[in-house]
């Protein structure tokens, strides 16, 4: 998938994730930064919406659940930025 549409559909999930606190840690970390990430980063990120549910990643980013072990380098990656 083209670079332009991988950001604008992260762009929107992000946005309408359906509450407020998922939606300011996404602004933060997601579409802050998506110049920041490559195709492959924005292609695991697409998989990290479909495979977790808002509040899982919400839990993730605030450190009170793992992520699985493909996901942990991108997750890492995020803590940094």
């Amino acid at each position: 998938m083209e670079l332009n549409s991988l950001k604008k559909i992260i762009k929107y999930r992000s946005i309408y994730s359906g509450t407020k606190e998922t939606d300011i840690l996404y602004e933060r970390y997601f579409i802050r930064n998506l110049e920041k990430f490559n195709q492959n980063d924005l292609n695991q990120l697409i998989s990290i919406f479909n495979f977790y549910s808002d509040d899982e990643i919400y839990q993730i980013l605030t450190k009170k659940l793992q992520p699985n072990q493909k996901f942990k380098s991108l997750f890492k990656k995020i803590d940094k930025l």
